[in-house]
C-alpha cells in the first residue's frame, strides 16, 4: 500500500484521527486476481478469515469468488454475516467444542477438518442428532514440515491434526461411521513461507500421502485440502513470493501425481489470508513524545501491541515511514514505543526516519493481515483503533467505529 498518496493519509487521519487501521481493498483484487491467473484452475481459493475478519474485507472477497477458512464460531459468524454460504466455508481447528460443531452443522458448511480420535466421534454422534450427514477431511500432521515456515503447524510433535504415521486408525474409525462421510485429508505445514520451492516440495509430500492413502483403503478422494503457507516480505531484504513459479510447480505436480492416481475430479483448496490482504493495510499512529534514554532516541506513539500485536509477536522490522514527512532525509535510528506500560509494548527495532517530532504521523506498512485481530485489544482497557476502507472508487468508509472507554464495561454488572 506504499502507493497511497502522503496527503491522503494525512487526510484520512484529520477525518478519523489516530490510531487508524486503512485497507486498499483493490490491491486486495489485485493479489486474489494474481493467484487466480497462475493457479491450476482446479484450485478453489479459501480465505483464511483469522489474517483479517473485518467483516467488509470478508464481504469484498466473497465479491471475488473465494471461499472462507475459519477456525472457531465467531469466525463462523463473521462468515456467513459477510455473504459466505454455508457451503463456501470449511473449518479447521483443534479445539472445536461441540457448540462449535453443532453450529457448523447446523449451518451445513462444506467441510470439517478433524484434528483428533475424540473429535472424529464427538462430529458423529452430533450430526446424528441433527440428522445431517458431515462432510469431513481428516488433518494430517506429516512426519515433514517445512524448514523455511515463520510458525509450524505440521511436522515435529504438533497440536494440529494427526501425526502421519497414526492416521490409519482415525481413517478405519471413520469409514465405520454412519454420519460423517470421508471426503479426504488436508495437511499445513505453517505460515510465511516465501520460497515457492520450499511450499511446492510440501505440497508434493501432502499429494503422494494423500495418493497413498486413497489407493490404500479404496477411497475417492473428493478434496485435498493443501492449506496456506504463501509469505509476504515485511523488509526490503526478503523476496515476494514467485505466484507465476508457483503456479507452474503446481501444474507439473498434479500432472506427476495423476500418472498414479486420478485428480481430475479432485477438489484442491489453498487457505491464503496474509497473501492476499497484508499489503493492503495500513497502521496510522500519532507519536506523542520524543526522548532519548542511554543513546537510543525513543518515539511514543499512541498505539501499540494492543493494537498490532505481530511485530512484537514475529519480531518484524515493519516497513515505517513518517507520513507528514515522507520526501524529508534520513536524520537518525528511532525505536517506535506503544502507548502501553509495559516494556513489551515496542513496535520495532531501530528505524532510520526523518527528523521526528510530536504530533507526527507514523505509518506501518503491511499491516492488513494479523493486525487488528491478533493483538491484545483489551490489554490495559485502551479504546481500540478504527477501520476505514478505500473502496473502488477510492472512496474511504468507516467499517468499524473507534473504540470508546465504555466498551470494556460490556458484558459486566456495571
Amino acid at each position: 500500500m506504499k502507493s497511497l498518496k502522503q496527503q491522503t493519509i494525512l487526510d484520512l487521519v484529520a477525518k478519523y484521527a489516530t490510531p487508524l487501521y486503512v485497507y486498499d481493498i483493490n490491491i486486495i483484487k489485485t493479489k486474489y486476481e494474481l493467484l487466480k491467473q497462475y493457479i491450476p484452475k482446479q484450485f478453489k481459493i479459501f480465505y483464511a478469515l483469522k489474517a483479517n475478519p473485518n467483516p467488509s474485507v470478508c464481504a469484498f472477497i466473497h465479491s471475488l469468488g473465494a471461499g472462507a477458512e475459519i477456525a472457531s464460531s465467531g469466525e463462523l459468524c463473521i462468515a456467513l454475516k459477510s455473504g459466505f454460504l454455508g457451503s463456501e466455508i470449511i473449518y479447521n481447528g483443534p479445539g472445536k467444542t461441540d457448540d462449535d460443531i453443532a453450529y457448523a452443522i447446523e449451518n451445513k458448511i462444506h467441510l470439517l477438518n478433524v484434528e483428533s480420535m475424540d473429535e472424529l466421534y464427538r462430529i458423529n454422534t452430533i450430526a446424528e442428532q441433527a440428522q445431517c450427514l458431515m462432510k469431513i477431511c481428516v488433518r494430517i500432521n506429516p512426519l515433514c514440515g517445512a524448514a523455511q515456515a515463520k510458525m509450524h503447524t505440521g511436522g515435529d510433535s504438533q497440536k494440529f491434526g494427526v501425526d502421519e504415521e497414526k492416521v490409519d486408525g482415525l481413517i478405519e474409525a471413520a469409514l465405520k461411521l454412519d454420519w460423517v462421510t470421508l471426503s479426504g485429508i488436508h495437511i499445513y505445514v505453517g505460515s510465511q513461507i516465501l520460497s515457492h520451492k520450499v511450499l511446492l516440495t510440501s505440497i508434493e509430500n501432502t499429494l503422494n500421502i494423500a495418493c497413498k492413502l486413497a489407493k490404500q483403503y479404496q477411497l475417492k478422494l473428493e478434496t485435498i485440502n493443501l492449506g496456506g503457507g504463501l509469505g509476504v516480505p515485511y523488509t526490503d531484504s526478503e523476496q515476494e513470493f514467485n505466484v507465476e513459479e508457483f503456479g507452474s510447480g503446481l501444474a507439473e505436480l498434479i500432472a506427476k501425481i495423476s500418472n498414479c492416481y486420478d485428480l481430475s475430479e479432485t477438489e484442491l483448496i489453498l487457505e491464503p489470508g496474509r497473501f492476499l490482504v497484508s499489503d493492503a493495510g495500513i497502521l496510522l499512529t500519532k507519536v506523542l513524545s520524543v526522548k532519548e534514554s542511554r543513546g537510543k532516541k525513543y518515539a511514543i506513539v499512541d498505539s501499540g501491541i494492543n493494537h498490532a500485536f505481530l511485530p512484537f509477536r514475529m519480531n518484524k522490522k515493519y516497513s515505517t515511514v513518517i507520513a507528514n514527512k515522507i520526501d524529508q532525509p534520513i536524520d537518525s535510528k528511532v525505536i517506535i514505543g506503544g502507548a502501553l506500560c509495559t516494556s513489551m509494548d515496542v513496535f520495532t527495532t531501530e528505524v532510520e526516519l526523518p527528523h521526528i517530532e510530536p504530533n507526527d504521523i507514523i505509518c506501518i506498512f503491511n499491516a492488513g493481515a494479523y493486525g487488528f485481530s491478533a493483538s491484545l485489544l483489551y490489554f490495559l482497557s485502551a479504546p481500540m483503533p478504527a477501520e476505514v476502507i478505500i473502496d473502488n472508487d477510492g472512496q474511504d468508509i468507516l467499517v468499524r467505529r473507534r473504540g470508546r472507554k465504555e466498551d470494556f464495561l460490556l458484558g459486566t454488572d456495571f
